[in-house]
Parts: structure tokens; sequence; C-alpha cells
């Protein structure tokens, strides 16, 4: 069995990019939201009250998450909300955080995606349209979101009571063209189908970093823990996911490859480039924060930080340390300090990485001891404990 937990405990770092979540929605609202295209499902879920995160279950049942600012979280060319799964926690102390997931065999364009964002957007806003709105998109969710940012601001519409109050774009796909990934990829989507799962292998090494497995190994040995997962709720949570995401993944087919990287990645950077000075004139108007992985070798990432940085003028910039594509928002980063410095200036939470995790170098950078000291992770047995798991009834 431990190899099994091995390979678990893996996806938590490397996240690879074929990884998809095709999972149910959640309530919103006391109804299920859920939309359908074609034969096709892309959902909207909150992560949170999904794997039956304590503190958020008690705020739902509280009707207290209203309250809060809603985060949308719009994935890479994946389609999942696997990247950034551990730092949920965290950004749920400020925020009611939902994301999208999209199965494989969605067959969507740019544009439906962007209207199916936009809607979902409308039906979680329309009891309050004074409601602030965060989005945050990685990858490819870069490119969506910023073609649903422009939207919202051009008032099109019923899209016009929006309150878009700041964009979050991490390793943004906008420089698709100018990638690895647009050189290596094209080839294996048209490329023998019988090859195909072995060519598919011969990408995974731009998705990661020499940090991923080092770092896995701190936590398996109980040495250290990302600096976001500070309570035994937050690790009992990431227990949990550790053991779901086997059945969680779902192999990219050499068709959806093609797909996504035509359809999303190369007309997201072609209407990016059409409307360019749209978008300067009107996201530049936004709090925009751009997170780039130091050492992505799927995007040129923090070159496109930097472009997008002048393009919009008021954009902060925030380059991970010894990060990869995949591993941008693992544990070398604490996404909700960076969010709070940047759109939540009065809110008494850190606006940095804590202090010991930020001052280690290497393979510890982000990490931190185990909050209680012990010797020995949470026990398995306690992920499921009532009083770190709830299901939402």
């Amino acid at each position: 069995m431990l190899w099994k937990t091995w390979i678990q405990l893996l996806h938590i770092v490397l996240n690879p990019f074929t990884t998809s979540c095709f999972q149910y929605c959640l309530k919103t609202n006391g109804s299920y939201y859920k939309t359908q295209l074609h034969d096709s499902t892309v959902s909207f879920s909150s992560p949170l009250l999904d794997e039956g995160y304590a503190p958020t279950i008690l705020e739902h049942k509280n009707d207290m998450l209203r309250n809060k600012p809603l985060l949308i979280y719009l994935p890479g060319f994946d389609g999942t909300l696997v990247a950034p799964f551990l730092q949920f926690p965290e950004l749920g102390t400020e925020f009611d955080v939902w994301g999208m997931n999209v199965s494989m065999k969605d067959r969507s364009t740019l544009e439906e995606l962007k209207t199916k964002v936009l809607d979902f957007i409308i039906s979680m806003t329309k009891k309050d349209k004074e409601r602030h709105l965060y989005i945050m998109g990685e990858s490819f969710g870069g490119i969506l979101a910023t073609e649903v940012a422009l939207a919202i601001q051009n008032n099109a519409g019923k899209k016009s009571d929006t309150n878009l109050k700041g964009l979050v774009l991490i390793n943004p796909a906008t420089c698709y063209k100018r990638s690895n990934l647009a050189h290596k990829g094209p080839p294996i989507a048209n490329g023998s189908s019988i090859l195909y799962p072995l060519n598919l292998l011969k990408l995974l090494p731009l998705f990661t970093d020499s940090f991923a497995l080092p770092q896995l190994l701190l936590i398996l040995q109980a040495k250290g823990l990302p600096s976001v997962i500070d309570t035994p709720a937050r690790e009992a949570y990431m227990g949990r996911m550790a053991f779901k995401l086997p059945s969680k993944l779902e192999f990219m087919t050499q068709d959806t490859l093609k797909w996504r990287l035509e359809k999303w990645l190369t007309t997201g950077c072609d209407s990016f480039e059409i409307n360019q000075d749209l978008i300067r004139d009107v996201i530049g108007k936004l709090p925009v924060l751009i997170i780039a992985g130091e050492k992505d070798q799927t995007l040129p990432s923090v070159e496109e930080s930097q472009r997008l940085s002048r393009l919009f003028g008021k954009a902060e910039v925030y380059v991970v340390n010894g990060s990869g594509h995949a591993c941008t928002c693992g544990s070398r980063v604490d996404l909700t300090a960076l969010m709070r410095d940047t759109f939540l200036k009065s809110s008494l939470g850190r606006k940095m990485m804590k202090k010991q995790a930020i001052q280690n170098e290497g393979k510890l950078y982000g990490l931190e001891p185990r909050y209680d000291g012990a010797r020995i992770g949470l026990s398995p047995i306690k992920y499921w404990n009532e009083e770190y798991y709830q299901r939402l009834r």
C-alpha cells in the first residue's frame, strides 16, 4: 500500500497537466448548477464544499459564504481544479471559492467557454449585484480569464452589472505561440496514434521542476508541510485529496490534445493579439496580479509577466521561486497572501508568505516544520474524522 500512497501524494506536487476532474456540481443557493453543450459537460463547483472541508461547510450552513467576495478559478487546459488545491483552504478565509471543471470529452470553443463562465457569474451575483468578484486564471485559464474580464468591463448587455474587482493571471498562456509547448505539442497531437501515449510522456518534463519530488519526500517524512497547510483540518483535507486524486485522473486523448491546442490555446492567443489595444484600455483600469513560475519550461512565463505588466500598466508581478509550470500554485507560494497584498489592503491576514517558509532555500522553500511538531503525519484514519470532515447535506 505504501507505493499507492506515494503515487497519490506525488500528484500533490507534480499536478501533471493530463489530470482531469469531471466531477459533480455542488449546490448554488439550493440548486445544482450545471451547463451542457452538445454531449459535453462544463461544471462549476466549490472545491472546499466538495471535499467536505469542515470550516467552509460550517460557513455554508450558517449562510456566511455569500458575505465573502466571490473568487472563480479558471483552470489550465487540463480542465481540473487539481493544480491549486493546496491553496484553497487559505483562499477560503477571504473568498467564496469556486472553480470550473471541463471534461476531457468536451469540445467547447473558447467563445462558448467564455459564455458559460459569464452565465455562471450572473447566476452567482444576480441576488447581490454589489458582491465583489475576483477571477483567477491559470495557463489557458489566463487567456479565458482575460476574455471574461474584457466582456465584463465592456459592459456588454447583461454582463454590465458584475462588480469585478481584480484579475489574477498565473503563468498566462497568452504567450503560447512563443512556447516550448507550441513547438512540441502539435507534432504529438497530429502524429501516430499508436505512439501517442509514449509521445505524450515526452511533454511531462515541461511541466514539473527539480524541487517537486524532494518536497514530496519531505512531506512524506513529516519533515515539513506547505506553509498554507498549517492545521489538522487542512492536513486532513490534503490527505483526502491525495486518496481521491487517482479517481479524478482522466487520460487526455489525442483528439482532446489537438482540440485544446488549436481551439483553446492558438485561438486564444490570436484573440488576445487582435484585441490587445482594447485589452490595454479596458483591463488596464483593473487591479491585476500576475504570477509566474521562475522555472516554467512550458511557457516563457516570466518574460510574459513583464510584457503584460507593461501592457496593463497597473499590474503587480510576482515570480515564484524555483517553480515549474504545473507547480506554481503548489507549496512554493501563498496565493492568498499575494491577493491580500494586491486587492485586500484592509485585511488583517498575512500579506506575504510565512517568515520561515520564505527564508528557506532550495527544496525547503515554501515549507515549514509541522504545526504540531510531530514526527509522523496525521493518521489517515483521522482524515474523515467528523472534526475535520463534514458532508454537505
